[in-house]
């Protein structure tokens, strides 16, 4: 072979080397960063099992609230009556003390 040709080769095949010396260093970076995100993965997985006991947990008082809610309903009304109540005694106490405030007819 010629000399310019063996020298082509020879450029050739350090470029092939240096070539893949890069896609190493490359690949390398690539299962670092896959790790990290399996990492990162995991640490969801671990949060997002958190989250879903916490909601079990809760999830009996969450199913109350309709109950309790009805409660409070019922409260105010009775709250509605006692005032409407007082409201009628108070008024006819002021009535009777306007009319003279005796018992006599």
């Amino acid at each position: 072979m010629s000399t310019v040709t063996e020298s082509d080769l020879k450029r050739l095949e350090d470029l092939i080397i240096a070539s893949r010396d890069e896609n190493r260093q490359r690949f390398i970076a690539l299962e670092a960063v896959g790790a990290a995100i399996q990492k990162e993965i995991s640490d969801l997985r671990a949060s997002v099992s958190k989250v879903e006991g916490s909601l079990q947990n809760q999830q009996p008082f969450v199913q109350k609230i309709p109950d309790l809610a009805e409660k409070v309903g019922e409260l105010k009304n009775w709250r509605q009556i006692v005032i409407i109540a007082l409201t009628a005694v108070i008024s006819s106490a002021v009535t009777w003390v306007i009319r003279g405030g005796s018992l006599k007819p």
